[in-house]
């Protein structure tokens, strides 16, 4: 398990150790820049980095837009290259990528920028030189339909050209367990030992130089340094936002759509076009805070499995097929290999008479955990003591259908096949670029 280690050093001479790695060992860097605190700051950092020790390179500056931007966010962006475009190689990338969508129960995903939703646009395209958009862009890489998380990847092994490329991005491992578990992960592979890399494709690493800094010193860097910032949060101040609960990401995905509502306040033309282009958005924005999936009540004379076959026969047939098609793969691994789970879970099953058998042990860590087999799963798992959302059920498959989560993360499935086709197929495309 990792754990921090406080040493009389801090988190700002700690980065700048960081890019003096990076700068010795990648022949090209770019850095992931979404408008966002975290990338403001880590952009900031690298441009003073770079004028102060006169280096010889540009930066190249990646912006995934996804369409749904603050018209504060968006001016923010803007500042901050046009002031330091002698030293940025800027991609700001406008292009039809597909997008996970949680917010509606009739669309998996949604594609932004796309030519045949123009007159949807949530907001126009900008005009500026830097901007990437379908008919000038030079990736050769980009299929239509392509989905973000493939772009990522194609647009890093296109940007090192072959040679030794670092990715910057500015997410910090208190923001969440999962930056925590993917940045502190020590089955990756990374650069010289360093847990602060990780291996993304051929040639390329994605760093993470303020992982271990708090929010507090994202704002204290700000003062101190008096670097601009996107002014959207001092907006979400005055809207009485937590400090700590301050998100600039994209509207419709799991993370952030409990913000949605902040759009009709903070920015009422963009909800408004932002509702008209994504079904449910409006719905999710007045009712999502409301709506908690774990008390949620059965209707009467229901069962959890019951309910859920009752909830599919109410979804569009694609939808439904791809949940469905989903909830067989969990079935399938329950019922045949099973999960590993630590060894308190498995004393609750006992205690509580839950029917399951042991198929070996699995490796998790340092540790061997018990993999336990479920053939038939129960209708709920209320009864255990705070595990019944680490063990398959009938309720569990409910709850993540009334949650829109159409890649079943809350399961714990891995990306479908088809997902991991279309990355392998890239990778292999451009591995001897």
């Amino acid at each position: 398990m990792a754990k921090r280690i406080y040493k009389d050093k801090n988190v700002y001479d700690a980065a700048i150790e960081r890019l003096d790695f990076i700068f010795a060992n990648f022949e090209r860097v770019y850095l992931s820049f979404s408008g966002g605190k975290d990338s403001g700051v880590m952009l900031n950092l690298v441009i003073d980095y770079m004028r102060k020790n006169k280096i010889d390179k540009k930066l190249g500056i990646q912006i995934l837009d996804n369409e749904a931007n603050y018209e504060l966010s968006e001016q923010f962006m803007h500042r901050m290259i046009q002031n330091n475009l002698d030293i940025l190689d800027v991609y700001w990338c406008c292009m039809p990528i597909t997008l996970p969508c949680t917010v509606s129960s009739f669309a998996v995903d949604w594609q932004c920028w796309g030519n045949r939703d123009k007159d949807r646009w949530i907001r126009p395209m900008s005009k500026e030189k830097y901007i990437v958009n379908i008919e000038n862009h030079p990736f050769d890489f980009f299929e239509e339909d392509m989905s973000y998380d493939d772009f990522w990847d194609g647009f890093a092994e296109w940007y090192s050209q072959g040679k030794s490329c670092a990715n910057l991005i500015g997410i910090r491992t208190v923001e969440s367990l999962n930056r925590f578990r993917a940045i502190l992960n020590d089955k990756k592979e990374t650069l010289d030992g360093r847990m602060w890399t990780k291996k993304n494709t051929e040639h390329t690493y994605n760093c993470y130089p303020i992982y271990d800094w708090r929010t507090e010193d994202i704002w204290t860097a700000n003062a101190k340094f008096e670097w601009d910032y996107n002014k959207l949060y001092d907006v979400f101040y005055m809207a009485g936002v937590p400090v700590h609960s301050m998100r600039v990401a994209s509207p419709f995905m799991s993370e952030s759509k409990s913000s949605l509502n902040l759009y009709r306040v903070i920015d009422p033309n963009i909800w408004s076009r932002l509702c008209a282009r994504v079904q449910g958005a409006n719905f999710i924005a007045t009712y999502g805070k409301q709506l908690n999936y774990h008390s949620f009540k059965l209707p009467p004379n229901h069962t959890w499995k019951s309910f859920v076959k009752f909830l599919l026969d109410t979804l569009p047939d694609g939808v439904a097929q791809n949940f469905k098609e989903r909830f067989i793969q969990s079935l399938k691994f329950w019922g045949r290999v099973g999960r590993g789970l630590p060894q308190e879970v498995v004393d609750d099953l006992i205690k509580k008479g839950v029917k399951f058998k042991l198929n070996g042990t699995t490796p998790h860590g340092g540790n061997n955990l018990p993999r336990v087999v479920i053939r038939v799963p129960p209708d709920d798992l209320d009864c255990l003591d705070g595990h019944n959302s680490a063990v398959t059920s009938w309720k569990r498959f409910a709850i993540t259908i009334l949650k829109n989560d159409h890649t079943c993360k809350y399961l714990g499935l891995q990306p479908a096949k088809e997902q991991m086709a279309r990355q392998r197929a890239i990778v292999e495309k451009y591995k001897n670029i």
